[in-house]
C-alpha cells in the first residue's frame, strides 16, 4: 500500500493531492499526548476532572486546556453535576465523534502493545462483553471483510460536479 505523498510506480494511479489532509487535519486536533490519554480515561469510565487529574499525573492548566479542546471540537460533552454543599462541576461525556475515534484508540494500543512492550502485551486488552472474545482493530471494507494492506490503495476523491446555485 502506498499512502506516501508522492508515492508513484507505473502501475498507480497519479499521487493525490493531500493540500487538505484529513490525518493532519485529525493530528492537530487530538495528536497531543494528554489528548489522546484523555480519550483513552473518558472511554474507561473516567468523567470528573479531579479524576482524570489522579489518573493522569498533569498539570490542571494542561488538563483544563485539552478538556476545552475536546469539548469545544465535539468530542466530549459537559454535564452539570453538584455534589451537596459544593459549586457547580462538570462531567465530561464522549459524543458519537468520540466514539468514532475508538478504532484509532485501540488500534495505537494494540500497535504499542506489539511494537513497544517488551513481553509483547500491554497491561489490559479490550474484549467483548457478549462473547469474551479479543476484541481487534482491523482494516475492514464496506461489506465488512478484512482488507490487507497489500490490496489497498488510496486514490482521489472526484472533485465535486455540484453546480446547483
Amino acid at each position: 500500500m502506498k499512502l506516501g505523498c508522492y508515492a508513484q510506480s507505473m502501475t498507480t494511479p497519479p499521487p493525490v493531492d493531500l493540500t487538505n489532509c484529513s490525518i493532519a487535519a485529525t493530528l492537530s486536533l487530538i495528536g497531543e499526548k494528554w489528548t489522546i490519554l484523555i480519550l483513552r480515561d473518558v472511554f474507561s469510565g473516567v468523567r470528573r476532572f479531579d479524576d482524570f487529574l489522579e489518573r493522569l499525573q498533569c498539570s490542571p492548566a494542561v488538563l483544563s486546556a485539552r478538556l476545552k479542546t475536546l469539548t469545544e471540537a465535539g468530542l466530549l460533552r459537559k454535564v452539570s453535576y453538584k455534589e451537596p454543599g459544593e459549586r457547580e462541576r462538570f462531567a465530561y461525556h464522549p459524543t458519537r465523534a468520540a466514539v468514532d475515534l475508538l478504532p484509532v484508540l485501540v488500534g495505537l494500543m494494540q500497535w504499542g502493545d506489539a511494537h513497544m512492550a517488551d513481553d509483547g502485551s500491554g497491561p489490559a486488552e479490550v474484549r467483548s462483553k457478549l462473547s469474551g472474545l479479543k476484541v481487534r482493530a482491523a482494516l475492514i471494507d464496506e461489506a465488512g471483510e478484512t482488507v490487507s494492506p497489500s490490496d489497498m490503495q488510496l486514490l482521489a476523491v472526484p472533485a465535486s460536479t455540484d453546480t446547483a446555485a
